[in-house]
């Protein structure tokens, strides 16, 4: 009985596994392993500033935003996959997943991080308001966790001022992920946006998760 329930338990491990698809990590996990660039804000003489750099097998994303002087409102950092292949994608299909899932751990209570996929415009979008963003909480600081965001929970109608979203997914389907974004997402990226303050974000890895029937957005 014992060995039948050892079978059972390490068959539902693989069909966990199964279910996702890495797509991130600085462990050297092969096709994996991308080039990531920080970026801070150029808007209106922004101050925010910030590193990403690879230690220990995490990424790490480090810095503050603070206020655009001529906007007396916070800017952003952000740190995104840079690599191209031009003979074919770098990131695998997820259109059959429902979720991307982030490992992380901020060593503060820092409120304005949000993930972004692709380099999707939406009809009538913000003139700077390029790629599906959607919020995470990296809460409790001090704390390794796995945020999971619903692929339906990221919009590429946002405000290229604050980060903010202006219509989602859920008003309105032609701001969800789109199957050409989906099938290869081209890129990816972490910003600290909107909210001031010291950020330090360790990323363990990144992982599309329930990937399954296709039949996954609203």
């Amino acid at each position: 009985m014992a060995r039948v329930a050892s079978i059972l338990f390490a068959a539902s491990l693989q069909a966990i596994a199964a279910n996702e698809i890495l797509l991130a990590s600085f462990d050297g996990a092969a096709g994996s392993t991308h080039h990531w660039q920080q970026m801070n804000d150029p808007i209106m003489g922004g101050k925010s500033t910030g590193t990403f750099t690879v230690a220990d097998g995490k990424g790490i994303f480090s810095g503050e935003v603070v206020d655009v002087p001529f906007l007396k409102a916070p800017g952003f950092i952000k740190a995104s996959v840079v690599d191209m292949n031009p003979s074919g994608r770098i990131f695998p299909d997820i259109s059959a997943c429902k979720n991307i899932a982030l490992t992380v751990k901020s060593e503060t209570d820092y409120k304005g991080f949000r993930f972004s996929i692709g380099n999707a415009h939406a009809p009538g979008g913000k003139f700077h308001a390029y790629g599906y963003k959607a919020d995470f909480n990296a809460a409790p600081a001090g704390q390794v966790n796995t945020v999971t965001l619903s692929l339906t929970s990221f919009t590429d109608y946002w405000d290229d001022a604050t980060g903010a979203a202006i219509k989602t997914c859920q008003d309105d389907k032609i701001y969800c992920p789109d199957a050409a974004t989906l099938k290869d997402m081209r890129t990816m990226g972490v910003w600290a946006e909107g909210v001031a303050g010291k950020i330090h974000l360790e990323i363990v890895k990144v992982t599309a998760t329930e990937c399954g029937s296709r039949d996954m957005i609203v």
